[in-house]
């Protein structure tokens, strides 16, 4: 399932440490039981949150994390980059279990269901390099497929576009970052441009008098309190929150992690270790949401001819949109289908492995974090470059999708973004429907008009 930028995080602020207090501590087997009906009942429309579903099952149903604390993880998560809906699982498995491998079991229980049936749908695939060599009613349901996937994609960038333009400078930032996605289609000139808006960003619209007298570039709000010296907390048997250690361990690791890939990458010539970089690398400049890795995966795999077609990357971007679980599921398909089950485990892991370590690097610093005014209005600079980098997705996977009939491409992601912006279907019923209305458009040719259609 796709997941959107945000999780429909209140703009409030609790006033609550992450402390652990009188919260129930989970049994693996519970926190499993806990997840897989996430997994596997994911498939909501591609506006809807999964704010609310993790807060019934964790904070309603299991009371296995508090209400403050929730409120918590998914403001940090709709603030750092990395996979929203992945990072919060992994923070919710964490402080309901109370140590580390519980958001590990929570985050496998929580993606494995969808990626899984990704790896078969992918390898599968890798068998027939042209589609046109597979059957002729799965070959026009994939048509479909690709044509509804347009208006996915085109939906979210829309509510992206509606929740983080707010001025001219975003919107000349939006532009001038489509343009440069089509002139210079290279990852590294992606994040550059990213890191730029950021900075462009602070520099314009930051009020400098606001800073005056000040010793750090903070907003005036109210401090989270510490509850770090409440005895009955202190004492209490399985107290505990994502401690500063396992924080300060995680950005280490994923600093050793990113070093060894490099080395590894540069003294071995190896295709796997070198999608496995790139992967990462995805992983970690996730800022906005998972919905930004779209160009970057499409510049680093779909330009790469040693990687991946753009018929296969459409394709399982649409598969990941319809199936449970979070979209970085996306990453299986696309290695396995270019280099085997080995290469789409390895992508798999490389890009859940940032999302993963951020979190729990980032969460016992978030007091502060949540605070910074520079770091705020650097985010909305880097979703703004984001946003023209997803139009300009939006623009190839329309090219795709009417590769073989312009027309009926047309009209179907019309359709689908009706269907899904106005009638509010989920993306399994609009993907299902765009496949069903391309074959529908093919018989009608072939038996009632008796014409021979040479999309083939």
């Amino acid at each position: 399932m796709i997941e959107m930028q945000t999780l429909g995080v209140r703009t409030a602020q609790p006033k609550f440490s992450l402390l652990i207090d009188d919260s129930q501590t989970l049994t693996y087997l519970e926190l499993l039981k806990c997840t897989a009906p996430l997994a596997l009942i994911d498939v909501q429309t591609l506006s809807a949150s999964h704010y609310q579903q993790f807060k019934n099952v964790f904070v309603t149903q299991n009371k296995a994390v508090s209400e403050p604390q929730f409120e918590e993880i998914a403001s940090l998560v709709d603030f750092i980059p990395g996979a929203t809906t992945s990072q919060m699982m992994v923070a919710l498995g964490t402080i309901s279990k109370k140590n580390a491998l519980g958001g590990i079991v929570a985050l496998v229980a929580y993606t494995v269901p969808g990626a899984m049936i990704l790896t078969i749908l992918g390898y599968i695939y890798s068998k027939y390099p042209d589609p046109r060599d597979l059957n002729i009613l799965v070959f026009l349901a994939i048509q479909g497929i690709k044509s509804s996937t347009v208006a996915l994609i085109l939906q979210l960038l829309i509510s992206m576009a509606a929740k983080s333009i707010n001025n001219k400078m975003h919107i000349a930032l939006s532009v001038l970052s489509a343009a440069l996605f089509v002139a210079y289609q290279q990852p590294y000139v992606l994040i550059l441009t990213m890191m730029m808006g950021g900075i462009i960003t602070i520099m314009v619209e930051y009020d400098a008098e606001n800073t005056i007298g000040r010793r750090t570039f903070v907003k005036e709000q109210t401090a989270t309190p510490a509850i770090v010296n409440d005895p009955k907390l202190i004492n209490k048997k399985n107290s505990h929150k994502i401690s500063q250690l396992l924080g300060n361990k995680s950005l280490h690791l994923y600093s050793v992690i990113l070093l060894l890939l490099l080395y590894l990458n540069s003294k071995y010539q190896s295709l796997i270790l070198d999608i496995t970089l790139s992967f990462y690398n995805i992983g970690t400049f996730m800022i906005g949401g998972t919905p930004i890795t779209l160009p970057f995966m499409y510049a680093e795999t779909v330009l790469n001819p040693l990687y991946i077609n753009a018929d296969a990357f459409w394709l399982g971007f649409g598969l990941a949109a319809a199936l449970p679980g979070p979209y970085l599921n996306f990453a299986i398909f696309l290695g396995t289908h270019s280099m085997g089950i080995y290469g789409g485990i390895c992508c798999w892991v490389a890009i859940f492995v940032p999302s993963i370590l951020q979190i729990w690097g980032l969460l016992p610093h978030w007091s502060n974090l949540r605070k910074n005014v520079y770091l705020q209005k650097f985010k909305e600079g880097v979703i703004s470059v984001a946003i023209g980098f997803l139009a300009t997705a939006v623009y190839y996977g329309w090219v795709d999708a009417c590769k073989y009939d312009l027309s009926t491409a047309t009209v179907i992601s019309f359709l689908s973004l009706v269907y899904v912006s106005l009638l509010n279907f989920n993306s399994p019923a609009v993907l299902t429907l765009g496949a069903a209305l391309f074959i529908i458009r093919y018989l009608a040719l072939w038996y009632y008009r008796e014409l021979d259609p040479v999309i083939f």
